[in-house]
């Protein structure tokens, strides 16, 4: 969703409520991409401060569905946003891309804003519970769900060289 800031800029003291959405279906984030799973419209408040200052204050919800750390089901994760950002027309003409990466010209990106605000709080790891198997070592099993029957033993490093030992002298 894209909202036009020159007006703002340019009256003072000039205030607009507008009913905001986002119509990203993902966030990404490096490789990786998370589908939002849930999302509902939102106010935005946009208040002009004199001095070519103008604030955005928003307010909403989202839920993200990230795939458990163990197991790779996916974990659904709400999270809640609230942004109050002041924005200078000066910073708008004068900075480079990186430096306020939701404004577009003269034009706000509600999605890339949110998506600068979900991104530093998509947590680092999720479990589906607390007592998740995880997938099998050897097979790749859902664990939670099924069963197998593979050797999973770890061998004891140290124990290497008298293996080696055995595998040679074994007779065939």
């Amino acid at each position: 969703m894209l909202i036009q800031l020159s007006k703002l800029f340019s009256v003072a003291d000039y205030e607009e409520n507008i009913t905001g959405h986002i119509d990203i279906e993902e966030i990404q984030m490096g490789q990786e991409s998370y589908q939002i799973r849930g999302k509902e419209d939102f106010p935005v408040k946009i208040k002009n401060h004199g001095k070519r200052e103008v604030s955005i204050e928003l307010s909403t919800s989202v839920t993200i569905g990230i795939p458990c750390s163990r197991c790779l089901e996916e974990v659904l994760v709400p999270m809640d946003i609230n942004v109050f950002q002041i924005v200078n027309g000066d910073d708008i003409e004068q900075s480079c891309e990186n430096e306020l990466p939701f404004i577009e010209e003269s034009n706000l990106d509600v999605d890339e804003l949110i998506s600068e605000e979900i991104i530093p709080l998509l947590p680092t790891k999720v479990l589906c519970s607390d007592e998740c198997k995880g997938l099998c070592p050897v097979c790749g099993t859902n664990l939670n769900k099924e069963s197998c029957d593979c050797d999973t033993t770890v061998p004891d490093p140290r124990m290497a060289a008298i293996q080696d030992i055995f595998k040679n002298f074994k007779e065939v």
